[in-house]
């Protein structure tokens, strides 16, 4: 009996389970893809990332590898040039760090490595130029040591106006608290000697949004003084971009742009707004300051965060800023603050003469649809660059689909007539932004977003469709197009020929090879994005630096053009047919096409000199690097004129063939001798370098330097001086 009753018990079980079952699978046609379908589309849409960035970062690394280049030889303007260049392409990465981790960690290398050479080149510049981004103009102000020596070397060589001590601003009125202690004074010395053309490019831009911005803080009833805290924020640049990865004139972080309702996607960006970011600035010092009680708490939470100031309030037991422990940025940030508030207050006083850029004025006009900015300009009779210095959020020089009613600003009295066009020709304004696409057997939205270089998710927002949602065969889809008023950045054909490469041999390291070019195996992981400095292979390509500073040894890359043979290319280049083939391994000098990349050799790569040649007997200690730098020469040409396998093995009594040096930068010399120079006060390595002569590699070699910045008074550095 029991047997029976468990027997119908299983029946009746195995029923419910069949049943439940049934009812999960019944709306088959219904349901998402299979899964392995899924899987495939995920890859690819992570994978895509990188694909759609890939011109932007090349475009970062080659200016990247200048600005490094640049270093090297101590041409610290030109390599300040190529950096700014460099994150000026970063900032305009649409990156978003929470969904986006291919591409965010590739950005935050890169930016880690430049802002870390960036150090490198503003330590050794003696002022910064006018179009110094913001993160210059502060990080230049930590490497001060001694500012009344800066004020009396810039009275000396009369570039300083003021002949006087700098005075405390005693009459001048302020709705935020400022003291005159020595870090203010220090920061206005700052402003009038080393940052002169920065700070006047900032106060002069300052003309253009002073008004409005004052105009909202009034409304939202928060001090109006703090209006200069875009000084240095941004250089009241709308589209300042800093190391921290903030934006915009007041310099929010995504996520605390957010909070405060800031919006950023592929299409624009609110924290570069001057109205909308102004509004959340003021919010958000206001919350600060009810939070802390004090301005000057209030400023460096808003530099740092209110948990680390709070932090540090209570491991100090200690509310006072100026007695706080905080990260050295912020504890120059309040004085830098205050220190820009009493110049900009009474700019004259303090030597500056200053010509204001007119306020900014314009009209607001709804638009419905997606328009062109390029073509908005042309009707109601401005250039391209006023619209986008009026609209400074939208990122690709179109208004955004999918926003009814977004708020363009206009030229003043120009409302009427762009309402007028937009009536009788709509489409016109809309025309080339987007590609109709009919969707093929086989197509995925990954598929699309590879083919015609947008993210997915902007493929997805422009034409309504979720993550789940499956394409039919004739569907139509409308893609952004990349040809907008906003182009991305890409290398010209000019530039792609100015990157240089070095093809790894058989047995080679990157340490042999670092030594053969006279540089370090760091700087090649750099520019080359190598993790580990031991996965080099045979055949790989190395960026190395630009033809321009290299004499031997290197590539420029060549595209072929309709029509182009080897042979051409040899006479163009000056080279042989047999040199082109070997560095591109190709069989067949007759096999080139159109659109193909090709390393072309330099001319002195493998000739043999005929220049006047130095015999040189190895000493102890000698290295080909020390060789190459004492007779003003490359490792590579040591090399191979002595045929060495080995950069690394030499040895006391060995007979070297040295060859001349170039005869257009340097004089020759065999023989020279050591000299001890002691550091004084102020002096940092870069300076020591220009002094004698020499590359700053050279000193750093010499002398084991670990850390080139942090050298002291008092300290000997050795360096060798030819006859």
């Amino acid at each position: 009996m029991l047997k029976e009753k468990f027997f119908i018990f299983v029946l009746i079980f195995l029923f419910f389970i069949t049943g439940c079952s049934q009812k999960v699978i019944k709306p088959r046609a219904m349901s998402p893809p299979p899964e392995e379908k899924q899987a495939s589309q995920k890859m690819d849409s992570t994978t895509l990332s990188e694909d759609v960035a890939a011109d932007e970062f090349e475009a970062v690394e080659f200016y990247y590898a200048l600005g490094v280049s640049a270093n090297q030889e101590g041409k610290w303007r030109e390599a300040q040039e190529h950096f700014e260049k460099a994150l000026d392409i970063l900032a305009g990465l649409d990156i978003e760090e929470e969904t986006d981790s291919l591409r965010t960690e590739k950005f935050n290398m890169l930016l880690r490595e430049i802002a870390g050479d960036y150090k490198v080149t503003l330590l050794s510049l003696g002022v910064l130029s006018g179009e110094s981004s913001i993160s210059a103009f502060l990080e230049r102000f930590e490497n001060i040591e001694n500012f009344k020596k800066l004020q009396e070397d810039f009275e000396k060589k009369g570039e300083l106006p003021l002949s006087e001590e700098v005075e405390s601003p005693e009459t001048t009125v302020y709705d935020v608290p400022i003291e005159w202690n020595e870090r203010v004074e220090n920061a206005i010395i700052y402003f009038q000697t080393v940052a002169r053309d920065a700070f006047e490019t900032y106060m002069r831009r300052s003309g253009k949004y002073v008004d409005l911005m004052q105009s909202i803080l009034k409304e939202k009833q928060v001090p109006l003084d703090l209006v200069w805290l875009c000084l240095v924020e941004s250089g009241f640049n709308p589209k300042a971009y800093s190391w921290a990865r903030a934006m915009g004139p007041w310099q929010f972080i995504a996520s605390t742009g957010r909070k405060y309702g800031l919006k950023r996607n592929w299409w624009y960006d609110e924290r570069r707004d001057f109205v909308k970011s102004t509004y959340a600035a003021c919010d958000y010092l206001d919350f600060l300051y009810n939070k802390f009680g004090c301005w000057f708490l209030a400023l460096a939470a808003y530099n740092s965060g209110e948990g680390r100031v709070e932090r540090s309030i209570r491991k100090n037991h200690n509310d006072n800023f100026w007695d706080l422990k905080l990260p050295r940025q912020t504890e120059n940030y309040v004085p830098l603050y205050m220190a820009a508030t009493i110049i900009a207050k009474d700019p004259e006083r303090y030597g500056f003469n200053v010509t204001y850029d007119d306020p900014v004025q314009f009209d607001i006009l709804r638009i419905e649809e997606p328009v062109d900015l390029k073509k908005v300009a042309k009707v109601v009779g401005t250039s391209l660059k006023t619209m986008e210095e009026l609209n400074p959020e939208l990122l690709r020089g179109v208004t955004p689909p999918n926003y009814p009613g977004y708020e363009l600003r206009i030229p003043v009295g120009t409302s009427g007539l762009l309402a007028e066009h937009l009536e009788k020709n709509r489409s016109q304004f809309a025309g080339g932004l987007f590609i109709e696409h009919k969707v093929r057997k086989g197509e995925t939205l990954s598929h699309l977003a590879k083919k015609y270089g947008v993210p997915l998710s902007v493929i997805m927002e422009t034409n309504a469709l979720t993550k789940k949602h499956l394409l039919s065969i004739g569907q139509r889809l409308m893609i952004p197009s990349q040809n907008g008023s906003s182009s991305r950045a890409r290398l010209s054909d000019s530039e792609k020929k100015k990157v240089t490469f070095y093809i790894v041999k058989r047995g080679e390291t990157l340490s042999q090879i670092a030594s053969m070019f006279g540089t370090t195996t760091k700087q090649l992981q750099k520019l080359n994005g190598l993790r580990n400095p031991n996965r080099i292979k045979k055949g790989q390509r190395l960026r190395v630096r630009s033809t321009n500073t290299w004499e031997g040894g290197v590539f420029t890359q060549h595209k072929v053009k309709g029509g182009e043979t080897l042979s051409h290319l040899a006479s163009q280049y000056g080279v042989s047919v047999s040199a082109i083939m070997e560095a591109n391994h190709l069989t067949n000098k007759h096999r080139v096409i159109a659109g193909q990349q090709l390393l072309i050799p330099s001319k002195r790569f493998g000739e043999s000199t005929t220049e006047r040649i130095t015999l040189y007997t190895v000493k102890r200690g000698d290295t080909v690097s020390d060789l190459a730098m004492k007779f003003k020469t490359s490792p590579l040409s040591i090399k191979k004129l002595n045929g060495l396998r080995n950069l690394h093995y030499i040895k006391p009594g060995q007979k070297l063939k040295i060859p001349a040096a170039d005869r257009q930068t340097t004089s020759t010399g065999s023989e020279g001798t050591w000299i001890t120079y002691i550091v004084k006060q102020g002096d940092t390595l870069w300076d020591i370098a220009r002094k004698f002569g020499v590359l700053v590699e050279s000193l750093i070699h010499w002398n084991k330097v670990k850390a080139p910045s942090r050298i002291k008074a008092g300290d000997k550095i050795k360096v060798f001086q030819t006859y």
